[in-house]
C-alpha cells in the first residue's frame, strides 16, 4: 500500500501501526478488502444496510431534500441580490438625475469602481 495515494494509503502504507483493529480498519478503507475480524464486522453491517432498499431510499432521499433545499435557498439568494442591487442602481440614477447629473449617471452604468463611489456618496453602499 505504500506510495498508493492519498493520506489513507500514505499512512498505512509508511507506518508501523501496532494496533490490529486500526491497521484493519485503515486497510478496510483504503482497499474494500475485509480482512480482519473488525472489518469483515464492518463490512456485514454495510452489506446489510444496503441490502436495507427502505433505508438506503430514506437516506438518499433526506440527502436529495437537502441538496435541492440548499439550491432552492442560493437561487433565492441570489435573486433577491439581483434585486437589491437593481433597487440601489435605480436609486442611484434617480437621485443623480435629480441633481442634474446625467455624465455621472451615464457612467455609472459603465463603470463599476464610480458606480461604488457615487453609491457611498449618496448613502446607499451596502456595509460589507
Amino acid at each position: 500500500m505504500a506510495g498508493s495515494g492519498g493520506p489513507i494509503g500514505d499512512y498505512y502504507g509508511s507506518a508501523n501501526i501496532a494496533d490490529p483493529d486500526l491497521r484493519d480498519l485503515l486497510h478496510y478503507v483504503a482497499t474494500g478488502r475485509p480482512d480482519g475480524a473488525l472489518s469483515r464486522e464492518i463490512d456485514s453491517l454495510v452489506e446489510e444496510y444496503n441490502r436495507d432498499r427502505e433505508w438506503v431510499t430514506k437516506v438518499l432521499t433526506y440527502e436529495q431534500d437537502t441538496e435541492m433545499r440548499c439550491r432552492r435557498a442560493e437561487a433565492r439568494g441570489i435573486e433577491q441580490g439581483i434585486e437589491q442591487g437593481m433597487d440601489r442602481l435605480g436609486t442611484l440614477v434617480g437621485l443623480l438625475l435629480d441633481a442634474g447629473r446625467l455624465d455621472d449617471a451615464r457612467r455609472v452604468s459603465e463603470d463599476a469602481a464610480y458606480r461604488d463611489e457615487m453609491l457611498a456618496e449618496f448613502g446607499l453602499k451596502v456595509s460589507e
